[in-house]
């Protein structure tokens, strides 16, 4: 029924009378793997096998339309799906699906037109998979959630302190012996996103958060800081270890790093961007670091503040120069922004750093990663849930610390196509502790940012939010 389908489509027309849909799936050859797609979720949600053939649901490209957009008609000939490209037949896929009704082996959808497009082109979910490891099927069902319900990427921070999760063939020894992604696993995974319109968005770490590899290979990527000097650094977000933050003062670092980045764009064909973290750097270890030190008076450096600007730039560069885009967490100062490339799009997601209004200010494009009511974390005091987002929006950003400028007062920005989106973060959760929340909070952040203006009121969105979750949890149910 269409009343279920989240996010909610621009234009809906519907009668309440319901026509067979035809077990049958046929397509332009472009739309072949999506198709494939449609044919394993009608398989899990309905128990029926669609075979090739006309007259039940028909793929059909169609150029006149906008990127992203689609259309649906169901009549007498069936359900025939419209869009230019592959991203906007997986949102009619997705839609389908929502309508659609299983009796039997049979299925069912009323008479309907639906025309549809985003608002905000990135609607995102981050998954923490390097301190809490995932094994790929339970990432292959957060793209299964991410392609009911519209959600284009699909973020997933694999290195951290603790893990190095993807293979590198330069640098064997990240792995460390712990839990690892496969060159195979990493095709399964892209190729199934591929299929159900998903893009995959891999993190890379850089300057902190970097123990994974200043611990297994200390002589390219560490600080060399004399006795004395070493141990923990005081921090804006507290104390971290020297180690946890890579050298931007030895060729060899940056050298290890373009070698990195080159292994992981070759791992994630299909992504336009790298994210490269960018936030929470014991930078000030710089300050002792022999090289650091030789660098910053080399290039004219004033300060560590400068040459954290300065280095997260030369990364952002190198990820252009292998043609993708870099994106970073809010987390470099403003001392030395104009060494970052204009291109870099900033998640803005604390504000502690700089704030949304002055990364605009400077000509970046920002993804609103707001902590509240954005994260979902293993904290049963720090909780919101779909109804805090549905009264949130994408121009706004909250916290919850007194430390940041947004705690008392949220901060707004004007409407603007600077602002690509919003995501979901969920950090240090297993599948089991996130899935429900990942679902609740997901069903609203599409919903507000598919629509910019809200549609719903709670009692309407809620009724949505239960149909449609109950949808997504028989998709992604084992077997």
């Amino acid at each position: 029924m269409f009343h279920r389908i989240l996010p909610t489509p621009k234009t809906v027309k519907a009668e309440k009378d319901s026509v067979r849909i035809l077990p049958r799936v046929s397509f332009d050859p472009i739309f072949y793997p999506q198709a494939e797609a449609f044919r394993a979720s009608v398989r899990k949600l309905f128990a029926t096998d669609l075979s090739e053939g006309a007259g039940g649901v028909v793929l059909t490209e169609d150029l006149s339309l906008e990127q992203d957009s689609y259309t649906v008609d169901v009549t007498d000939e069936g359900m025939i799906l419209r869009a230019k490209d592959a991203h906007g037949m997986a949102f009619a896929l997705a839609t389908a699906l929502q309508c659609l009704q299983g009796r039997g082996e049979d299925l069912f959808c009323c008479r309907l037109h639906i025309e549809d497009c985003p608002d905000k082109e990135y609607r995102g979910l981050m998954v923490d998979v390097a301190r809490t490891w995932h094994p790929l099927r339970t990432l292959l069902k957060y793209v299964d959630v991410c392609f009911l319900l519209k959600v284009k990427y699909l973020h997933l921070h694999f290195i951290d302190m603790e893990r190095y999760t993807i293979p590198s063939k330069a640098f064997p020894k990240i792995g460390g012996g712990r839990e690892q992604y496969t060159e195979e696993d990493l095709y399964i995974l892209n190729e199934y996103a591929f299929e159900r319109g998903v893009v995959i968005i891999p993190e890379f770490e850089a300057p902190g958060h970097a123990a994974s590899l200043t611990r297994t290979y200390p002589e390219v990527f560490a600080n060399r800081i004399p006795d004395g000097k070493d141990g923990r650094i005081e921090t804006e977000v507290g104390s971290l270890s020297s180690d946890s933050v890579l050298c931007p003062g030895k060729p060899e670092c940056m050298d290890g790093i373009k070698t990195l980045l080159t292994e992981m764009c070759a791992l994630f064909p299909y992504s336009p961007y790298i994210h490269i973290g960018g936030d929470e750097a014991a930078y000030p270890a710089w300050d002792h670091c022999v090289d650091c030190v030789a660098y910053m008076k080399e290039h004219g450096i004033s300060d560590s503040h400068e040459l954290y600007s300065e280095f997260v730039g030369r990364v952002a560069q190198t990820v252009l120069d292998l043609g993708r885009t870099p994106i970073v967490w809010e987390g470099f100062p403003e001392k030395g922004v104009q060494y970052i490339p204009k291109q870099t799009i900033v998640i803005a997601w604390e504000s502690l750093y700089m704030l949304a209004p002055e990364f605009l200010k400077h000509g970046f494009k920002v993804i609103n990663g707001s902590w509240k009511p954005l994260y979902i974390v293993d904290n049963p005091a720090l909780r919101w849930g779909p109804k805090e987002i549905m009264e949130w929006d994408v121009y706004t950003w909250q916290n919850w610390w007194e430390k940041s400028a947004a705690f008392l007062n949220p901060i707004r920005v004007s409407p603007t196509q600077e602002i690509l989106g919003a995501q979901i973060s969920s950090w240090g959760c297993t599948y089991e502790q996130d899935i429900s929340r990942v679902v609740e909070h997901l069903c609203a952040l599409t919903e507000r940012t598919w629509n910019v203006q809200r549609l719903h009121d709670d009692e309407a969105f809620g009724n949505r939010l239960r149909d449609t979750s109950r949808t997504v949890f028989r998709l992604i149910q084992e077997e």
